[in-house]
């Protein structure tokens, strides 16, 4: 999910709520979000109705973390 989709040929973003309790489509925001989120770059707060808004963050795998590449990936014996 850390990447828009596609929705009837066109790039969808996907939305969650700044208290992290729901995320959406911009498509399946409310209309007056919807606006706002058309103009947006990373987050928002509606103007009409107060909800607040933000683009997920990437997630990374603690290997992609704390490894270079340069180093076997080794098993439990």
């Amino acid at each position: 999910m850390d990447r828009a989709s596609l929705r009837e040929g066109r790039v969808v973003r996907l939305w969650i709520a700044a208290l992290g309790e729901e995320s959406l489509y911009e498509v399946d925001l409310p209309a007056c979000c919807q606006r706002s989120a058309h103009r947006a770059e990373d987050s928002f707060e509606c103007p009409s109705c107060g909800a607040m808004w933000q683009e997920p963050q990437p997630v990374f795998s603690d290997e992609d973390a704390f490894m270079d590449g340069s180093q076997e990936r080794k098993g439990a014996a």
